[in-house]
Parts: C-alpha cells; structure tokens; sequence
C-alpha cells in the first residue's frame, strides 16, 4: 500500500501512514467505494429511463397547474365580488344618518329608505322626534325632509279609502250604467241635476236596483248635499198633504164617487200650491174644476187630467228631484171611463214630491 500524500510504501493492513500520518483506507473501504461508483455509474446509465418517466410526470404536472390556475380564476372573481360588497356596505352605512326617539331613547342610525319603511310600517308618526347629522336639534318628522313621505301615505290611504267607498252605480239618461261613484260624488250629482229622484242606483249589498228617492241619498241632511223641502229660490217649506192611495180608492167607491170628486178637488189644490211656491203659472181654481166636473158629467176631467199632469211637469227642484211627464196617460185613462187610476197616478207624484223634494 503507498501513502496517497508522501508516497512511501506502507504494509497492507497499515492504517495510517508511518511517515506522514495519513488516515488510510483499508480495501474493503475500496471495495465498498467501488460499488458505489457502480451503482452510480448504473444510475447515471439509467438516466435515459428516468428522464421518460419524468417528462410524463411534467405533463401531469402541467395539466394540474393548468387546473389549479383555472380554479384560481373563480376565486379570484370571488375576491374582486366580496370587495364590492364590502364597498356597498359602507356606503350603504354612510347613508343610515337618521335617527328617531323612541320611548324617550334614541334609535338608528338609519337610511332614508328605511326610514320610509318605518312611515309606511306606522312605527314611526309626525309627531315623532327625529335627527341627523347637521341639524341642530332634535325636530317633529312632519318638520323634516321626511315629511314627503308622510304626505306620501296620507295620499295612499286616502286612495285605498276611496277605492273602498266607491260603490255606487247608476243608469243614466241613455240606460247606460256609470260608476262607481263615492257617496259624495253621487250627491254631488245630484245638486248638478245629472241624478234625479227617479233615477236608478245601486251599490253593494242591494238586492236590485232602486230608485234614487228610495235609496240612503234621500236622507241626508239639507245643506250637505241631501234633498229637502225647498222649492227654487223660496225660502218657505212647501207643506202638501200625502194620502193613503189605498184609502182614497175605498172611499170613492163606498161614497159611490162623492169622496172622488174632493179627491179631486184636493190635486187641484196641491198642485196650485206648488205651482205658485215657485211663482210659475197655476191651474184652474180647485172649486171651480169640482164644479166644471159636475156640470160636463166628467167631461172636463179629460182636459183637467191632461192640464194638471203639464202643471206637475214643470216644477223644478234644487236637489235635482225630476218629476215624469203623465199628461197624455192620464188624459187616455179618463177618455176610457178610468180617471179614478189617473188620480192615482197623479196623487202618487205629489206624495213623492212632498217627502223627496
């Protein structure tokens, strides 16, 4: 064995160099070295199997960073969405500078549009107390900006209620049906005279429809739009008698006609009354119409009948009560012996007008 450093020839057990002191590497030493260099000298010859492998593992390799930065992509946009979202909730709470007292403590802060939300929910009134930011003290909601939507409610409510009143009807002049209509307005029809006592209504919950004399609109009071007992322009209540029909036809018949003839001489009467209540032209004189009666044995009824149903036509009232033209029926039914049904015609307006007009 030589020493690798100085050279000298040493025995083959030798561990160290006698002359320098060199650590010395037995053989098996050697031995394992040189195993070693051939294993790594098999690798290295292997190399060309490895690097085939590798490259496989290269391309799977790419295929997940392929996959990987597809998958960051939706993060990504997750990212950039919850930064929005985080930017709009921080606008959103710059804008909540509302607040209002509750219970003596103060409550917020709010947005305008929550704050409407609390209008609209009834938690929050006019009178509540409310305060933002720039205001120097605290002040009524109906003082403040907010008060719009107060106005803005009150207006809703006020559409819903009319919504819900309008349920009347009514036909008008060509049969045709107009509405719905609020109470008031139907009133307010009936002062311009565009709904007369005759006309026909109906509203909700009626049966059929009825004659606007027989319906609730007759019973309001004068003065707010209701009908009463004044004629046009005249101060003075009209009083007229009404009379039981009925009654009127018994006692005619009973009396054998006796009770007829100041049955007679009562329309007479009533409708010059009414007549000249509104300073308009009036009839023949009820005592002389009795007597012209008796005298043509009838005859005069027929022209009595016809005269006095063109008297009760032209009466006007201020409630728009409207009285029907029955002259010529009545005139036709005492032509044919039937005048007692002609009273009853005209006997039935008057007691019409004294309780609708």
């Amino acid at each position: 064995m030589i020493c690798p450093k100085c050279g000298k020839e040493l025995p083959e057990d030798a561990k160290f160099c006698l002359e320098c002191g060199t650590p010395l590497e037995s053989k098996e030493s050697e031995l394992e070295n040189n195993e070693v260099e051939e294993v790594v000298q098999g690798v290295v010859i292997d190399e060309p199997e490895t690097q085939e492998v590798t490259e496989d593992e290269i391309e799977a390799k790419d295929e997940i960073e392929n996959n990987s930065e597809s998958l960051d992509e939706p993060n990504e946009e997750k990212i950039v969405q919850e930064e929005a979202e985080e930017k709009e909730d921080e606008e959103v709470h710059s804008n909540k500078i509302w607040y209002y007292v509750s219970n003596n403590q103060s409550i917020g802060p709010f947005s305008v549009e929550e704050m409407e939300e609390l209008i609209e929910n009834k938690t929050i009134y006019g009178n509540t107390y409310v305060w933002k930011s720039g205001l120097k003290d605290w002040i009524y909601l109906k003082n403040s900006d907010l008060a719009i939507y107060l106005q803005k409610e009150e207006a809703n409510k006020k559409t819903e209620t009319t919504s819900e009143d309008a349920s009347w009807f009514y036909v008008n002049s060509s049969n045709q049906q107009m509405g719905p209509f609020t109470e008031e307005e139907m009133v307010q029809f009936i002062k311009e005279g565009i709904i007369t006592a005759n006309t026909y209504v109906w509203k909700s919950g009626m049966l059929d429809w009825i004659h606007c004399k027989e319906s609730t609109l007759f019973s309001r009071p004068s003065g707010d739009g209701g009908f009463n007992n004044f004629a046009n322009g005249n101060t003075n209540k009209i009083f007229i008698e009404t009379r039981s029909i009925p009654v009127c036809i018994v006692l005619s018949l009973v009396t054998c006609g006796i009770y007829n003839l100041y049955w007679i001489y009562r329309l007479a009467k009533d409708t010059n009354t009414l007549n000249a209540a509104q300073q308009k032209p009036v009839g023949q004189d009820a005592g002389m119409v009795v007597l012209l009666y008796i005298v043509t044995c009838g005859l005069y009824g027929i022209y009595f009948y016809w005269k006095v149903g063109k008297l009760v036509k032209q009466l006007q009232f201020e409630n728009g009560y409207y009285v029907e033209d029955n002259s010529l029926v009545m005139m036709l039914l005492c032509i044919f012996g039937l005048g007692l049904i002609s009273n009853c015609i005209l006997q039935s307006t008057l007691n019409d007008i004294q309780r609708y007009a």
